[in-house]
């Protein structure tokens, strides 16, 4: 019986390191989509790509309808900034605390309006989505 223990402790430590670095890896890859996305999204909002901003929200897709296409249209972000962003321990779960400044077409007001992004990886699809509503605007 000692002899089968002391076979598989050699074989736990060459295991345990293998399997770490396959976690880094997952995790290396996810934070690498996780700035892949912020990225996006934050072209998407500048740009007014409204499917594109819309796929980014875990609820949106279902909700969109012809007028809120047109309504999100109408409005240009001018200033996109990240006020925080960190990672929480599961590194699943992110939080972006980001300051916008946009106007609606027809106005030549600058509104600002500061969003908590919160973000979550699914882990199926491989990607991060957006868990709060679509910005605000007014």
């Amino acid at each position: 019986m000692p002899t089968s223990i002391s076979a598989k402790i050699p074989t736990a430590i060459l295991i345990l390191p293998l399997l770490l670095l396959m976690a880094c890896a997952s995790t290396q890859e996810q934070m690498y989509a996780l700035d892949k996305s912020f990225n996006a999204y934050e072209r998407a909002l500048r740009w007014q790509e409204v499917d594109v901003l819309v796929a980014f929200h875990k609820n949106e897709h279902e909700n969109l309808t012809t007028e809120k296409r047109k309504y999100l249209k109408q409005f240009r972000v001018t200033s996109y900034n990240v006020v925080f962003s960190n990672v929480e321990v599961d590194g699943n779960h992110a939080n972006q605390v980001i300051e916008l400044k946009y106007y609606k077409k027809d106005t030549i007001t600058i509104h600002e309006l500061t969003i908590n992004n919160k973000w979550e990886y699914d882990e199926k699809a491989q990607r991060w989505y957006l868990t709060n509503n679509l910005p605000d605007f007014k």
